[in-house]
């Protein structure tokens, strides 16, 4: 069982990396964000969530991360989520997925 854990953990640690890439984040900036405890799958849903909204458009997605968004305080969402508050921007993406 803690191997099966371990190894869902792993691939989630291995895809939030690869989309920090396409978020075009900086070293620290991805180093930063994924030292926060649970954030690798946080970053995997939020991400998902962007996918949806967007109609799979991945461009547009990643785009919206350094946006200033009016729901942040005219933040772009990555400062949120570097201020370690990433539930805050999962939660938000969540309800426009299922409300919109």
């Amino acid at each position: 069982m803690k191997r099966w854990c371990y190894s869902i953990q792993m691939k989630s640690i291995t895809t939030a990396q690869q989309i920090c890439k396409t978020w075009h984040l900086t070293d620290n900036e991805k180093m930063q964000l994924l030292d926060q405890p649970g954030a690798a799958q946080q970053i995997v849903t939020i991400n998902d969530g962007l996918y949806r909204i967007y109609d799979l458009d991945q461009d547009r997605a990643s785009a919206w991360i350094k946006k200033p968004n009016r729901a942040f305080d005219n933040e772009p969402p990555i400062n949120v989520m570097l201020a370690g508050d990433i539930e805050r921007v999962r939660k938000y993406v969540m309800y426009r997925v299922y409300n919109a």
